[in-house]
């Protein structure tokens, strides 16, 4: 699964998290998160649990709203 960067970043933003802090919240490493906000293959699990913790939907950081 890959987030779109442009949402991904945009939600990032609007969360006031850092990625430092949303990997702390989270548990995951630093460059896990990194690499879901630039735009790499992720897990379904790790995109449920960035979504949750940004506060938006796993289909609202998606490419097209849609996975492919």
């Amino acid at each position: 699964m890959n987030f779109n960067i442009k949402k991904a970043k945009c939600a990032l933003v609007r969360s006031g998290k850092t990625q430092v802090q949303l990997s702390r919240e989270l548990i995951l490493s630093r460059p896990c998160i990194s690499r879901a906000m630039n735009g790499g293959s992720i897990t379904n699990n790790t995109a449920r649990r960035i979504a949750s913790a940004l506060g938006v939907t796993e289909e609202s950081l998606l490419e097209d709203g849609k996975e492919y």
